[in-house]
C-alpha cells in the first residue's frame, strides 16, 4: 500500500461541501443585469407584468429568474443529503428527515446548531421540494470540480501546455450503459419507451456514456441522452469537453472512424478494439501475424458518419494484432491507435487495453452499489439529478480508495468498493459534526478514515474464477405480468368482475 494522503481527502471534502464554493458558483451563474429599456418599452413591460399578477413573483426585472430559494434547506444541506441518500442503505427521504432531526447537518446550515430545532415535522415534503429546486447545473459543476481534484491527485496538473509523457497523460476508459425508469407522462416525452406488437413498453430507458479514470476508477466524463441516440454520437460530445492529450481506451463499439476522427480533432488519441471485418479492411487483405504493428491509413467508408464540422478524410494510425491465451481460450485482439510507435510500444498498449475490462466493473459498482440501475423518479429533471448525485457519491468513494493506496493501473483491484463505501458512510456521519472544529480534528478524522479504508482488502484467490453463464433463477409468482397503467388494469378487472 502507498502512503496515506489525508490532506487530499480533506481538500476534496472542503471543496465539495464548503459554502464558499457554492456561493462562488451562484455568483458565476447569476445573470447579468439587462440593459435599461426605452421609456415606451418599459411602460408596456410593466403593464404586462401587472396582468400576470403574483403567480410569477419568482421572476426578476428584465425577465431574469431569482436564484435558489434557500428556506431551511440551503444548497449546501441539500447537496449533502443527496449524496447521503446514495451512500446510505436506506435511501428513503424519511431516513434523511430522521438524520436531520437528530442534528446530523446542524453545522452545515446557515446558523450552526439551529437546523434541527427548526424542523418541527417528520413530513418529507419540504425536503422533496428542495430536491426539485436543486439546480442541475450545480450537480454537474460539482462533479466537474471533483473530477479535476481527483485528476490533480492521480496525474499532472490541469492546463499543461506541452505534451506530457506516456505515464503522465490522462487515460479514460470509455464505455456505455443504460438506466431504466418506470414510464410517466413526462418521462415518455424525454425518453420515449420502445414499442412492439404488444404496444409500448412500461419502461423508459436513459443511455449514458462514461469516461472512467484508468488509474483511480473515478468518473471524469459523462453524457446522458435518450436511447435513440447512439453511443458513438454521445462519445463525440464527451470528447468536446475533455482536455487535450487525453487517451481514450474503448471496445469494438467505439472502434469506428467517426470516434477516431473526433478525438484527433481535439488533439486527443485513441486505443480502440476493432472487429475482425474492420481490421481486415484496414489491412487491405494482407494477413496479419501475432505481434505485428503496421502503419495504416483509415479511410472513411460510405456508411461512416462524420461528426459535425469534420471532413471525411483518412486518418493515419497503427494497426496492431495480438493473439493471447486467457482462461484456456485463445483471444484475437485487433487494435487501432493514433499513438506514436516510438513512445508507445505494442506491449504497453496491450497492457493498457487489458485495463478496459475495469470499466465493466466500475459500471457494476455504479449501478449495483449506488443503486442506479433503476431510477425511482417521475420527471426527466429528477432522473438527471439522481444520475449526477450517484456519480458524485461514487467519486467520493473512489477518491478515498485512491488516497488509501488503491492503484488500479497495477493490474488488479486490492480494495473492496462495497466495504469502502460502508466505511465512508460511517465516517460521513461524523463529518458534519466536525466542520469548523479546527485543522487538527479534521486531520485525525481523515487519517482514521483512510486507515480503516486501507484494511478493506479483497480476499486473495489462488486461481482465477471461471466465467459464469449469464442466467438467473426464476421465481414462481402467482400474479400475471402488469402491462400498461395500473388504473387501466384496475378498470379491466372491475369490468371482468361485473360481467362474471
Amino acid at each position: 500500500m502507498n502512503k496515506l494522503a489525508p490532506s487530499s481527502v480533506l481538500k476534496l471534502f472542503a471543496l465539495l461541501f464548503s459554502s464558499r464554493w457554492i456561493d462562488q458558483w451562484q455568483r458565476e451563474q447569476r445573470p447579468t443585469q439587462a440593459a435599461p429599456l426605452p421609456w415606451r418599452s418599459r411602460k408596456k413591460s410593466h403593464q404586462g407584468r401587472r396582468k400576470k399578477g403574483r403567480a410569477k413573483k419568482h421572476q426578476k426585472k428584465g425577465g431574469q429568474r431569482r436564484g435558489f430559494y434557500q428556506r431551511i434547506f440551503t444548497l449546501r444541506v441539500v447537496l449533502w443529503y443527496l449524496i447521503f441518500q446514495r451512500l446510505n442503505f436506506d435511501q428513503s427521504m424519511a431516513a434523511v428527515m430522521r438524520d436531520l432531526r437528530r442534528g446530523g447537518a446542524d453545522r452545515l446550515g446557515p446558523r450552526p446548531g439551529k437546523l434541527s430545532k427548526r424542523i418541527k415535522s417528520t413530513s418529507t415534503s419540504a425536503y422533496s421540494q428542495a430536491r426539485q429546486r436543486m439546480p442541475l447545473e450545480l450537480l454537474q459543476g460539482a462533479l466537474a470540480q471533483v473530477g479535476r481534484k481527483i485528476l490533480s491527485m492521480v496525474g499532472p496538473a490541469e492546463g499543461t501546455q506541452t505534451k506530457p509523457g506516456p505515464q503522465q497523460r490522462e487515460r479514460q476508459l470509455l464505455d456505455g450503459s443504460t438506466l431504466r425508469m418506470l414510464a410517466t407522462g413526462k418521462l415518455k416525452k424525454a425518453y420515449r419507451p420502445a414499442r412492439n406488437q404488444r404496444g409500448p413498453s412500461d419502461w423508459c430507458v436513459m443511455r449514458i456514456v462514461v469516461g472512467f479514470c484508468a488509474r483511480s476508477g473515478a468518473v471524469l466524463s459523462v453524457v446522458e441522452r435518450a436511447a435513440k441516440i447512439s453511443e458513438q454520437a454521445m462519445a463525440w460530445a464527451i470528447m468536446e469537453t475533455a482536455r487535450a492529450f487525453t487517451i481514450w481506451i474503448a471496445d469494438r463499439n467505439f472502434g469506428v472512424w467517426s470516434v477516431v476522427a473526433q478525438a484527433v480533432r481535439y488533439q486527443q488519441d485513441v486505443l480502440v478494439r476493432l472487429t475482425k471485418a474492420r481490421a481486415g479492411k484496414l489491412a487491405a487483405g494482407r494477413p496479419l501475424r501475432s505481434g505485428e504493428d503496421r502503419a495504416v491509413l483509415w479511410h472513411p467508408g460510405r456508411h461512416d458518419q462524420a461528426p459535425p464540422g469534420i471532413q471525411p478524410e483518412p486518418i493515419p494510425g497503427r494497426l496492431l494484432y495480438v493473439r493471447l491465451r486467457r482462461g484456456g481460450q485463445w483471444i484475437d485482439l485487433w487494435l487501432f491507435t493514433t499513438l506514436e510507435a516510438t513512445d508507445y510500444p505494442l506491449e504497453l498498449l496491450v497492457r493498457w487495453y487489458g485495463q478496459r475490462w475495469q470499466a465493466e466493473l466500475h459500471f457494476r459498482s455504479v449501478k449495483t452499489q449506488m443503486r442506479l440501475a433503476e431510477l425511482d423518479v417521475c420527471s426527466p429533471e429528477m432522473a438527471r439529478k439522481e444520475l449526477y448525485t450517484a456519480l458524485l457519491a461514487y467519486n467520493l468513494v473512489r477518491a478515498v480508495m485512491w488516497a488509501a493506496g488503491e492503484r488500479l493501473e497495477s493490474g488488479a483491484q486490492t480494495l473492496s468498493f462495497n466495504n469502502a463505501r460502508r466505511v465512508l458512510l460511517d465516517w460521513l456521519l461524523d463529518w458534519a459534526s466536525r466542520v469548523g472544529q479546527g485543522a487538527g480534528s479534521s486531520q485525525r478524522w481523515a487519517q482514521s478514515l483512510l486507515e480503516e479504508t486501507s484494511q478493506q482488502k479483497l480476499p486473495k484467490r489462488k486461481k482465477p474464477r471461471p466465467s459464469q453463464v449469464r442466467m438467473v433463477r426464476s421465481r414462481a409468482c402467482p400474479w400475471p405480468i402488469l402491462r400498461g397503467s395500473r388504473a387501466a388494469a384496475q378498470k379491466r378487472y372491475a369490468n371482468h368482475t361485473k360481467s362474471s
